[in-house]
């Protein structure tokens, strides 16, 4: 009987084979860091214990993925664009030359911004 175990992604023989979310990868990581380079005085089953214990003082991967510098930026980058498609048409409806003035005057500014930053590189 063949055992195609290790096709999934989920299953134990994927996670040894270094496969699937990450876990192994983990507590390759956490068991290098435990192990130090020399063997004299390692103890494999207090080092899996400390393991349980880490993992669970670890945030939940969503929370760190959230807290990544780039989501936040992201985040304001579509709120701006969200507020501007609120705030340009009521401002188009209330003051057409104006608003037309500070979009010219937004547009040209980017422009320029631009301009000097790929002149620095």
């Amino acid at each position: 009987m063949d055992d195609y175990a290790y096709l999934a992604a989920e299953s134990n023989a994927a996670w040894l084979s270094g496969r699937g979310d990450g876990r192994f990868e983990r507590y390759e990581q956490f068991y290098r860091t435990q192990c130090g380079g020399g063997a004299d005085g390692f103890d494999l089953e207090r080092t899996n214990e400390e393991y349980v214990a880490w993992v669970h003082r670890q945030p939940p991967r969503l929370f760190a993925l959230l807290a990544k510098p780039v989501v936040g930026k992201v985040f304001v980058a579509f709120f701006c664009v969200y507020m501007a498609a609120q705030f340009v048409p009521m401002m188009a409806g209330q003051a057409p030359r104006a608003s037309g003035v500070l979009l010219g005057a937004t547009f040209v500014g980017l422009r320029i911004f631009h301009w000097r930053h790929r002149k620095r590189r």
